[in-house]
């Protein structure tokens, strides 16, 4: 099995003494990377569950930091452990049996890795959950506990609670070692360990900077809970109450909060989300929700800028290299910063998060498109861009900007990127837009065509196209495999296939311009068109006319035939690869259903599915399903509860409704599926046995984190009872008919009513449409000849006998 897409910017990440390696909290392991590169080197594997923070170990020399290399790392696991991140390898293991959010070491920053082996206990501070009181309902209840740890003997400090709180906090520890905070509601809370004279900043969410010097000369005793703490109030200052006196003495601090001087700067326009002291403690870096770092010089207050980031900034990370620092941001990205003229010089990207929305105008956000045979996926993003990201390499391969305008954090959605697809070999790209009216008033829809090289996935802009289907939105988008085709369905009632002037160029012409133009338009009873797909060969053109699949000749555009009625609209259509199987998916009525288009009937049918997402093989029979379990349940193993599982993976033979296998996850809304091709270079994290499976089957959950296994291979859960129990499941009866009987059942006879008839002569009459529909639905005739000899069915020759 192999994973990916896991978040860059959960946890603070941590620079190595020398500033040549930065190490990321990744999902449940430590990801290293250069800081020259930007590629990772190593992981850290050895954690259970999320890592929320990991601290280097400093050294004395510069020479030491090359061989010595360690850290200690904490999770959600409730472990705590020390590596040596230069083998990697794992040193020790201290297990706390509570969840840790955050963890600071004190010591170490005054100490080094060669003076700790000999010297005193090390201890650290943890925020973890009390999972005792996480169960306890009350709005009072406090889960969250502020403890010490001994980390030399591997053991909790006896009655160590040095604070209680509604929920886990994060911890900030300063420089030098000798502050620890956190923030509980609206207050500050500082513990002092040595005395000090010492500066505390805080920001909120109006933008505002707050810093407090000479904090840290009181004792607070019996303080909401905390003992031996500073405590500095951060309540808004209009409700400052202190005496004349004191605003002398102490200038710009409220009430009894514990500080010589408070000083306010507001620059930012919003949220505060970024505060830090450099080294020296002469300059203040800080960053807000509208995505700009800031440097303020603390003596003369002058400013420097990091501009147009483009999303909103999370941590500010300094090396003991002066030259280098970093800024993680919330799109998954990380800013490896030249200081101090704060020159970007490498990003780290990670796979783009999810959009902020999904439903948009009677249709739903386009999610991803996969490119089968390489493994890349196509990623709609909030910043009007399209990123390529490899889920063989998880890495991100390149971005598209689909809108020539900036995204800037804060910002009104103006515009929004609602679908996006890919042909097969990834060459051709078309994306759908939907500009958004103002005030009720405007909107416009816009169809894109992209073309690309095949080796680096930079795709020009094509062509363009206004309103493709008028003030209707766009439903669905498809290539067609072979040719330079494609489709587009609307809301609205029709569809249009669009052709490359390449795709339609006669070699007696000269050689167009690159260009998309409307091929044909297509339409069924002013019924909305919610889904289409082209068949494996191209030959067939399914479109869903709401409950209707309507198929056509995509060279001819004549509608070949219809097929059958769901409950609720279609939202989802394939072919299963060159079979005679069409699988369908609905939402309102939930309804999985699966077509024989040989016969032009269902084949089976699963209603009350709640299906979202499916994926079809190319060549085979065989296709999977994303399905949503409802929320009041769990899924059962044996009568055991798989705790915190919402979906399953279904995989199914096309023509047996029984599954093959299933699997749990997690994470399911607003996933998707998809088959790919296995390559040697992508086996290494699988377990195949020695042998390479035909196909492997990608999962992306809901926070854009990937799977990727074997569907082949051994399952270790199986939940076919489980997905079968409760959902009603239909089976057609093949005695139904074919071709026109399938749909309109059997025509009456009245051959015997005629013979006794016998007063009017009446001439042989020839009536090909009794057998007009019998055959493979593929090979119909056109529809002009087959409407023709119905109608000259229906008129029979009479004739009147003279006497």
């Amino acid at each position: 099995m192999i994973s990916g897409g896991k978040s860059y910017v959960s946890s603070p990440p941590a620079f190595s003494n020398d500033g040549k390696k930065l190490l990321i909290c990744t999902g449940s392991i430590v990801s290293v990377f250069s800081t020259f590169t930007a590629m990772q080197i190593t992981s850290l594997e050895g954690h259970k569950a999320l890592v929320t923070s990991v601290v280097v170990v400093p050294t004395s020399s510069a020479a030491a930091s090359k061989v010595m290399c360690h850290c200690w790392t904490s999770s959600l696991d409730g472990t705590i452990c020390l590596w040596d991140f230069s083998a990697p390898e794992l040193m020790k293991t201290v297990n706390i049996s509570f969840p840790v959010y955050s963890m600071v070491i004190p010591c170490l920053l005054g100490q080094t890795a060669e003076s700790s082996e000999t010297g005193p206990d090390q201890f650290s501070f943890i925020s973890v959950e009390d999972p005792s009181k996480a169960q306890d309902k009350h709005p009072k209840a406090l889960s969250g506990q502020i403890r010490g740890c001994n980390l030399t003997q591997s053991r909790l400090v006896p009655g160590g609670i040095l604070a209680e709180t509604p929920k886990p906090e994060f911890m900030t520890i300063s420089s030098s070692g000798r502050f620890l905070g956190i923030k509980n509601k609206r207050k500050l809370h500082i513990w002092e360990l040595p005395a000090n004279y010492a500066k505390h900043i805080a920001g909120d969410v109006s933008g505002r900077i707050l810093i407090w010097r000479g904090f840290g000369k009181k004792t607070f005793t019996n303080t909401d809970g905390l003992t031996n703490s500073s405590k500095i109030n951060s309540r808004s200052m209009n409700q400052r109450s202190m005496s004349n006196a004191h605003e002398d003495d102490r200038p710009g601090v409220r009430g009894d909060d514990d500080a010589d001087s408070c000083t306010t700067w507001h620059w930012h326009s919003s949220k505060v989300m970024v505060l830090s002291f450099s080294s020296d403690g002469a300059y203040l870096y800080s960053g807000g929700k509208e995505g700009v770092l800031v440097v303020y010089q603390l003596d003369s207050g002058k400013k420097r800028f990091l501009p147009r980031i483009g999303t909103e900034l999370l941590y500010f990370t300094d090396s003991l290299d002066p030259s280098v620092s970093c800024v993680s941001c919330a799109d998954n990205r990380i800013l490896l910063l030249k200081m101090p003229s704060m020159e970007v010089m490498k990003t780290i990207v990670g796979i783009k998060p999810p959009y902020s929305f999904r439903k948009v105008d009677n249709g739903f956000y386009g999610g991803f498109a996969f490119v089968h045979t390489t493994g890349l996926v196509a990623i709609p993003t909030e910043n009007y861009c399209i990123q390529f990201y490899s889920l063989y390499g998880d890495r991100e391969i390149s971005e598209v900007r689909v809108c020539d305008r900036s995204h800037q954090p804060g910002d009104d959605i103006t515009t929004v990127v609602t679908l996006v697809a890919l042909s097969v070999d990834g060459s051709m790209m078309c994306t759908a837009e939907w500009k958004l009216p103002e005030e009720g008033i405007g909107g416009l829809l816009c169809l894109k065509f992209w073309t690309s090289d095949s080796l680096k996935k930079e795709f020009n802009l094509s062509t363009i196209v206004y309103d493709p289907h008028g003030d209707a939105g766009i439903s669905a988008v498809a290539f067609h495999p072979t040719r330079c085709m494609a489709v587009s369905s609307s809301f609205g009632g029709d569809f249009k296939i669009w052709v490359s002037n390449h795709g339609i160029q006669n070699k007696d012409q000269m050689p167009q311009s690159s260009g998309w133009t409307c091929y044909a338009v297509g339409s069924y009873k002013k019924k909305s068109m919610t889904a289409a797909a082209f068949s494996a060969d191209g030959s067939v053109l399914a479109v869903a006319a709401e409950t209707i699949i309507t198929l056509w000749d995509p060279q001819t555009n004549f509608l070949v035939a219809t097929i059958g009625k769901t409950l609720s609209p279609i939202v989802n259509l394939f072919f299963v690869g060159n079979s005679e199987y069409l699988v369908s998916a609905s939402r309102d009525s939930p309804q999985l259903c699966v077509w024989n288009l040989e016969k032009l009937s269902i084949s089976w049918s699963y209603y009350k599915l709640h299906v979202e997402a499916v994926a079809c093989t190319i060549d085979a029979l065989l296709f999977a399903v994303l399905i949503l379990l409802p929320d009041s349940s769990n899924s059962m193993n044996n009568g055991r509860t798989i705790q915190g599982t919402d979906g399953i993976i279904a995989l199914f033979n096309a023509g047996d409704p029984v599954p093959i296998a299933t699997w749990s996850v997690t994470k399911a809304k607003g996933g998707a599926l998809a088959f790919l091709q296995a390559k040697s270079s992508s086996l290494q994290g699988l377990d195949s046995d020695g042998k390479q499976p035909p196909l492997l089957l990608a999962f992306i959950n809901g926070n854009h984190e990937f799977t990727i296994f074997d569907p082949y291979g051994k399952q270790e859960q199986n939940f076919s009872a489980a997905l079968l129990e409760g959902h009603d499941h239909v089976i057609s009866d093949d005695k139904g008919g074919y071709g026109y009987a399938s749909i309109y059942g059997e025509l009456k006879r009245d051959d015997q009513k005629r013979n006794e008839t016998s007063s009017t002569l009446t001439g042989p009459s020839e009536r090909p449409w009794e057998n007009i529909f019998s055959g493979s639905s593929h090979n119909l005739p056109p529809f002009t000849q087959l409407c023709s000899s119905f109608l000259e069915s229906l008129l029979e020759k009479r004739i009147v006998s003279e006497d």
